[in-house]
């Protein structure tokens, strides 16, 4: 799934926008964040590093023009789309001399919004070479394989970019791009599983499991399989770890 962020000071408009999530979703992307303001979606977007923003014209404090200019100076930038109530010739130009990918004005059909989101794919997908998209892979790969194997470790985003040269926001962006899901979300899945066939296969305390599998509060331990597995470890063991 390719990430769009989205930028508008009018929370009604974010709002409708959510509503047609489906649509984005249908045409390969997932809205990874929404802000009324643009200070706030400035940093956002720097540390999450989307494929794509739609952002409103006339805000306070920055507008969308403005927005695109400090984002332009970045290494990574995104692909930009003004939306806007506003038919402003000097904006037009001001925003693709800027480098922005295109300007609609508001309402936007759901055909017009489709049509946008098709040709930003096209341009992302064309951006991005097919032997970059394999280091990508490859690198991802590394990752899963050395958390599944050393699930018991203490990682942290900063643990596993320093052991791979990559930067903890663009570990964030590989999980979510990649597999739909978070570098937390996925190392507690991995330790579960861990848990699971510990509590199978041995006669370890549920301490020492806890341990193993990188948890040194026991008590938090059996919080999250519980969460996990809707019952305690102990009760999972003696079910023959058949739950």
């Amino acid at each position: 799934m390719r990430a769009i962020y989205l930028v508008d000071d009018d929370k009604h408009t974010l709002d409708q926008f959510w509503e047609r999530r489906r649509l984005f979703n249908e045409s390969g992307f997932e809205i990874i964040g929404a802000e009324t303001n643009p200070l706030t979606a400035l940093e956002e977007i720097q540390n999450k590093r989307p494929d794509a923003v739609i952002s409103d014209l006339k805000m306070p404090e920055m507008t969308g023009i403005e927005l695109l200019e400090k984002l332009s100076v970045d290494v990574f930038r995104p692909l930009f789309v003004i939306i806007s109530g506003y038919n402003d010739h000097k904006d037009v130009r001001k925003l693709f001399m800027t480098h922005g990918f295109d300007y609609l004005v508001k309402p936007v059909a759901d055909r017009d919004l489709v049509d946008l989101l098709n040709r930003l794919a096209d341009k992302i997908d064309y951006k991005l070479p097919k032997v970059q998209k394999q280091t990508a892979s490859q690198k991802l790969d590394e990752i899963l394989h050395h958390m599944k194997e050393y699930s018991h470790m203490n990682h942290t985003l900063d643990t596993i970019g320093e052991r791979f040269s990559i930067k903890p926001d663009s570990i964030c962006h590989l999980f979510q791009r990649n597999l739909n899901t978070t570098f937390s979300k996925h190392l507690n899945a991995l330790r579960m599983e861990h848990a699971k066939t510990l509590l199978r296969e041995t006669s370890k305390q549920i301490k020492e499991v806890a341990v193993n599998c990188g948890y040194n509060d026991y008590f938090y331990f059996c919080r999250v399989f519980r969460e996990q597995h809707d019952c305690a470890p102990s009760r999972f063991r003696k079910a023959g770890g058949k739950r």
